[in-house]
């Protein structure tokens, strides 16, 4: 104890009256005093000595100042983005939304700050920061709003494929360091670098995921050893039952994990949910019209086109439309679509915004078959003898579909710490028809071909959501909070005929004749039909609060009460004993911790999702009533977001339980429904999405997965789930010279996805693939022309539902701006 009055007596006098001493200057004086190396017990010293640091390093705290200000443009507008850095102290932060920086914790000292942007003229400061103060620096840059705008827009600032700010995800404002939470986001860039002309082909971008498309024409992925529907738009609930195109996508956002707080049980899958973030009217004139032509007859047309409409600038639109017609790599088939979608905004005054947009699609497709196989046939899909260019069915066997979505927002300033944010969404899906063939292996050579027409279809739903959002303190410690409520509606009506069957294919290694659609409706005319409507609301409050124990811990904790309905199901008229009444609660919680603030952080969470099952009568009569299904995750992992956000990476492992699942169970020769099933799902997930040099760009991820059955069906325990792959890779590497040959750009990368088994007893295979791509460029502000290599190997390989995927594909773009 002597030594530690002593070195505290002496050393830290001496270290008060010089503050700029460092921290190890202190640790040395302290070694070295006299009592100190007199002491003759370890112990003692090794004490003494660390508490003399902590004081230390308690005082160098309250030593240090801090570096704020604003940076605008030359007009006066916040320069959000710009990076301010402090040289000498390897410190830096960007802009925010408002064009507020700060730099905390910064040793006294001379130092010169700087401000970066790529396309920007850098500027220089040099500031002498004394103990304890709070420096204030402001930056006014020589470019104007529009200036920014126009780098920001043009894709041109660093790492410009690792944009993570949402306000989707957390539904607040949350960085990625910030969130307990996995999400990856895909933007609209990285979807023109990779000349994306169909909307599953962008998910290829996040780790893990596993796109395809169902017989039905919808688009899903597999996901953390989960199926998962692209039914969530701008954070609301929208109808799926048609495609969707890509030029109406501003970004992706893939958000990992049962979700089902703040978002639910009717859009939300246990292995996640996607969500189509639209884009969004700006206030500057900007528009492109671009034009691609490909393989297989492929012709697109598309137009992305912004305007503000009054002189203030508080009303403006931006309309994005395309239409896409293209072949097949098989011998019959045809894809052709049209999407028309305005976007409004009107700035009311400086408190309230509204947003009103509309998104219409109409498509005319054939659709993927889906095969099944006699048990014993194949063990491997590439076994199957049909030809891979050979289609099932018939060019006029198809699909004619159309879907409408109407949205509105309005955001209202309640201070400048509260926010409301009310939003109402509308989607109609509407199937005139949709033939659908249905092959059945009877042999490994003879296939009976039958054919189940769906139509018309009509699903309405209607979404409403009210959140209020506010930063605020309670005592010294921050808290940023939602707090909502969210009704959602859902009414559906179908006509579809049982399967009608068409003929039987002898040898399928032999030519064949096509599906003739005369030939169809003449069966057609004797098949029995069905229509069926069912009803089904849901109402939901929901609270989710980050606190800032620190400056660099936070904890999230949130809640979601839900009241499920569903009212009874109409077949042919007679309604069914399904309606039921069920309620839930899901919670969440989430620890941060920044090791380097606003750089590196470590995180955790507990996550859950629910499903909600229905009551069953079972064999003896009686009515079982059950419990929502529900699935909880653990996860932790770490995040960076460093050299100036050139590299954004996040490493995690997670673990996924599943409860409260059914499954049939024999009594006294009975099938009776039990719910005590149990299912696992465990994995680990990388993503890197770095910019190391200028020009420079690399997009890379890798997960693996095993979810298997652990307690249900005894023929299923231990058996991996159907079409979940357990290795799945992607990357993309691009380069843009700046000399020599500017504005020309190189981009090639790859997808890999392991054996995954089409059937849940694993007996038939569905094998693993490698599909390379590649692509060239040019690129300047008047205009950009692109050619693409898809599937360059030409790999021969199958979606979760058995159909054959595109084979080799070239595609050439050119882009005109204004």
């Amino acid at each position: 104890m002597n030594s530690l009055l002593l070195c505290s007596n002496r050393s830290i006098l001496f270290y008060l009256k010089k503050p700029s001493l460092t921290l190890a200057s202190l640790f040395l004086l302290c070694l070295s005093s006299p009592a100190f190396a007199q002491s003759s017990d370890n112990q003692t010293a090794a004490g003494s000595q660390e508490q003399s640091v902590k004081l230390a390093q308690s005082i160098n705290i309250q030593q240090s100042g801090s570096i704020r200000g604003t940076v605008t443009t030359s007009d006066g507008q916040p320069a959000e983005f710009v990076t301010i850095g402090l040289k000498g102290a390897s410190k830096s932060t960007a802009v925010d939304k408002k064009g507020n920086y700060q730099i905390n914790r910064v040793l006294p000292g001379n130092y010169t700050l700087t401000t970066r942007y790529v396309g920007l003229v850098p500027q220089s400061k040099t500031v002498e920061l004394k103990a304890g103060e709070t420096l204030v620096v402001d930056f006014v840059l020589s470019e104007n709003h529009e200036q920014l705008k126009e780098v920001v827009i043009g894709g041109d600032k660093p790492n410009k494929f690792a944009g993570k700010k949402s306000e989707y995800v957390a539904r607040m404002p949350l960085s990625n360091l910030e969130n307990p939470q996995v999400y990856s986001v895909v933007s609209k860039e990285l979807m023109q670098e990779q000349m994306v002309v169909d909307y599953k082909d962008a998910l290829w971008n996040s780790p893990g995921v596993v796109p395809g498309v169902t017989p039905a024409g919808t688009i899903g992925v597999y996901l953390r050893g989960f199926s998962v529907s692209t039914s969530v738009r701008n954070g609301m609930a929208a109808q799926a039952w048609s495609s969707v195109d890509p030029i109406n996508i501003e970004r992706a956002e893939i958000i990992k994990g049962p979700s089902g707080t703040l978002f639910g049980s009717s859009i939300v899958s246990f292995g996640g949910l996607i969500n189509q973030v639209t884009k969004k009217p700006f206030d500057t004139f900007k528009g492109e019209i671009s034009s691609t032509v490909g393989s297989y007859n492929l012709s697109r047309v598309t137009a992305d086109i912004n305007s503000p409409l009054n002189a203030d600038k508080s009303v403006l639109l931006r309309v994005n439309t395309a239409y896409h017609n293209e072949g097949s790599f098989q011998n019959i088939g045809h894809n052709r679509s049209f999407t028309f979608a305005p976007s409004l905004s009107y700035k009311v005054d400086d408190r309230l915004t509204l947003l009103f947009d509309a998104e219409i699609f109409t498509q005319n497709k054939t659709q993927n078959p889906y095969p099944t196989f006699n048990a014993g046939l194949f063990t491997s899909l590439k076994d199957v003898p049909l030809d891979y260019r050979t289609s099932y069915g018939g060019e006029n066997i198809d699909a004619r579909l159309s879907s409408r979505n109407f949205y509105t927002q309005g955001d209202y300033k309640i201070s400048d710490n509260w926010k409301s944010t009310t939003q109402v969404a509308y989607s109609n899906n509407h199937v005139e028809r949709s033939l659908q063939m249905y092959p059945v292996y009877l042999t490994a050579t003879s296939v009976a071909r039958s054919i189940l027409d769906f139509g018309p279809r009509d699903f309405n739903s209607i979404d409403f959501q009210q959140n209020f959002t506010g930063d605020f303190k309670l005592g010294s410690l921050r808290n940023r909070l939602v707090a909502g409520l969210d009704v959602f509606t859902y009414d559906g009506k179908q006509r579809y005929s049982n399967q009608i069957a068409y003929d039987v294919i002898p040898d399928i290694t032999k030519p064949f004749a096509a599906v003739d659609l005369p030939k169809y409706n003449l069966l057609a005319a004797n098949g029995t039909y069905s229509s069926v409507s069912a009803k089904q609301d849901i109402y939901s409050a929901y609270a989710s609060d980050v606190l800032n124990i620190t400056d660099k811990l936070e904890a999230m904790m949130s809640l979601r009460v839900d009241r499920f309905k569903n009212k009874p199901t109409l077949t042919n008229g007679v309604a069914a004993k399904n309606n039921y009444n069920q309620t839930a609660l899901s919670p969440k919680f989430g620890l941060v911790y920044q090791l380097v603030k606003d750089q590196l952080s470590l995180f955790a969470n507990y996550m859950n999702g629910f499903s909600n099952v229905g009551p069953v009568t079972q064999p003896d009569g009686s009515s079982e009533v059950f419990k929502p299904r529900q699935a909880n995750q653990f996860e932790g992992g770490i995040k960076a977001e460093a050299f100036e956000h050139r590299l954004s990476a996040s490493v995690s492992f997670y673990d996924i339980r599943v409860s409260n699942a059914t499954y049939t169970e024999l009594r006294n020769n009975l099938n009776f429904t039990v719910q005590n099933g149990t299912q696992r799902s465990r994995g680990f997930e990388a993503e890197l999405i770095a910019n190391p040099v200028n020009g420079l760009n690399i997009v890379a991820g890798y997960a693996y997965n095993e979810n298997k059955t652990t307690k249900g069906t005894a023929a299923l325990i231990g058996k991996l789930v159907q079409a979940a792959p357990q290795n799945v890779a992607n990357f993309w590497v691009s380069y843009k010279f700046s000399e020599y040959i500017k504005n020309v750009g190189l981009g090639f990368g790859g997808n890999y996805v392991d054996k995954s088994y089409f059937d849940a007893l694993n007996t038939l295979k569905i094998p693993s693939y490698l599909l390379l791509n590649a692509s060239v460029f040019y690129d300047q502000p008047k205009w950009r022309f692109g050619l693409k290599g898809n599937n360059l190997g030409n790999e021969h390989y199958w979606n979760y539902a058995a159909a054959y995927q595109m084979t080799r594909q070239y595609l050439g773009s050119i882009t005109f701006k204004f």
